[in-house]
């Protein structure tokens, strides 16, 4: 699980709009290697960004090659923990951002993110391709 790599909503829009971009390069990548894991919320965010049904399925299929990883009772307690700790930082991180990091800490995993929110938070690795 130390290998795996949490890509987060930013990179997924990257993947499926930018057939050549570099994050679509590093997703595939990943998913070659079977390291890219998926929170419910990021699936959530990213297949309603799919104006159709259709293009949501399609999606969806890309999705359900990565690993899936439920958030339990601890893990939402401890996203609340880590919101009210970058609150009192002067930063406002949605719940969809604090999920994701605590449970790549918890797991030892990385992020790939452009997202600055998860800058701050003390102990998250972030993936860094090529």
């Amino acid at each position: 699980m130390e290998d795996w790599v949490f890509v987060d909503t930013c990179m997924w829009v990257s993947f499926f709009r930018h057939p050549s971009s570099r994050e679509k390069l590093a997703v595939d990548d990943l998913l070659a290697q079977d390291r890219v894991a998926l929170v419910g919320p990021i699936v959530a965010e990213v297949l309603r960004g799919f104006r159709r049904r259709d293009q949501a399925d399609w999606a969806g299929s890309r999705l359900r090659l990565a690993h899936y990883v439920d958030a339990d009772w601890d893990d939402w307690r401890q996203a609340a923990d880590l919101g009210r700790e970058q609150a009192q930082r002067g930063r406002d991180l949605p719940i969809t951002d604090l999920v994701l990091a605590v449970i790549a800490l918890r797991l030892d995993a990385s992020v790939y993110s452009s997202d600055p929110h998860f800058d701050g938070i003390d102990g998250l690795k972030r993936f860094q391709p090529f």
